[in-house]
């Protein structure tokens, strides 16, 4: 059961907004750093490579996170395809760690593989929205230059600008603006993930593959909701601090329909879910209550599950579960 609902929140939460349209401008050298407005149109393009550059990958993919027996690691290896006009696929491929029987283990390449939305867009470091992410986070040239699958690519550290938090690692590609590299550590240096391309082709042949396909979203407005919807959502009246509504979306999923909330601060997301289930109400009961709430892990994703009466409110994102937790409760009446 537990695994079925991480699968279906996962599914429900994965497409993000696409990048704007890619800048005329020739691609700028990480020289351009010494400049504000060089450093801007750098980021821009960082932002929007993985949108509008069409490439092979071959990655392996590292994690390391406090699962219910303890720590526990995550390695494997990835195919990723892009077709540079916003169209993408993710295969994994081989499981390193944990040793898992052969069942198991088709399983779980089973459960990525649905997955490959979310991993594609929201797993690894994105900037997801310059403006935002130049209030939030600050970057530093470490001015290194590292070689990552035979391409030259410069090193830079990303830090959120409120203290505590850990930061990035990422090798970029300056001739493209793809990430090429990603390493996340907590505030105190321990690595706890990373992402490395081990093989590397410019423009792919694409024939053979089979590109993602999202789950049809209609977007609404507060004072369009319930026309689309056919009900009233409920919203949450807390968010983390830097974090704003990118966009909302009614999308279904077999018979269910789930109002998503999608924010950002500009390099993090997290999303909301919301639906009704007024058939499951007794006539004349208390439509707030029964109140129950559930939180686990997707590796280093929190989800926090309530259900009162008929509101269903999942909340998804890589905060502490206590303010998963307030984001749910701030939602109910």
């Amino acid at each position: 059961m537990m695994r079925t609902l991480l699968a279906t929140a996962l599914a429900l939460c994965e497409a993000l907004a696409a990048c704007s349209p890619p800048p005329t401008q020739e691609p700028p050298s990480m020289l351009a750093l010494t400049q504000q407005g060089g450093a801007n149109a750098f980021l821009s393009q960082i932002a929007e490579a993985p949108f509008q550059t069409a490439y092979y990958a071959r990655r392996r993919v590292w994690q390391t996170f406090e699962g219910t027996n303890g720590s526990e690691t995550l390695e494997y290896t990835e195919r990723v395809w892009s077709d540079g006009m916003g169209r993408f696929s993710v295969t994994p491929e081989d499981l390193v760690q944990p040793a898992l029987a052969p069942q198991s283990e088709q399983v779980f390449l089973l459960m990525q593989k649905a997955r490959e939305g979310f991993i594609y867009r929201l797993r690894d470091f994105r900037i997801r929205d310059l403006g935002s992410f130049l209030s939030a986070y600050r970057v530093k040239d470490l001015e290194e230059q590292v070689n990552v699958a035979g391409k030259a690519c410069e090193r830079l550290r990303i830090r959120a600008a409120s203290t505590g938090r850990g930061y990035w690692e990422i090798d970029v590609d300056p001739t493209n603006g793809l990430i090429l590299a990603t390493h996340e550590f907590l505030a105190d240096g321990t690595l706890v993930s990373s992402v490395e391309t081990l093989e590397f082709q410019a423009e792919p042949d694409l024939s053979g593959v089979e590109l993602h396909k999202d789950l049809l979203a209609v977007p609404f407005t507060e004072s369009t909701a319930h026309q689309v919807l056919g009900f009233t959502p409920l919203g949450p009246n807390f968010l983390p601090r830097g974090f704003s509504l990118v966009k909302s979306e009614k999308i279904s999923q077999g018979t269910d329909t789930w109002a998503r909330y999608a924010y950002s601060d500009g390099a993090e997301s997290l999303f909301l879910l919301y639906r009704e289930e007024p058939n499951q109400i007794a006539p004349g009961a208390d439509l707030a209550g029964p109140y129950t709430m559930k939180i686990f892990r997707a590796g280093r994703w929190t989800v926090a599950q309530a259900s009162f009466g008929e509101h269903q409110i999942i909340a998804i994102g890589r905060e502490p579960a206590s303010i998963l937790q307030q984001i749910v409760e701030s939602c109910v009446p």
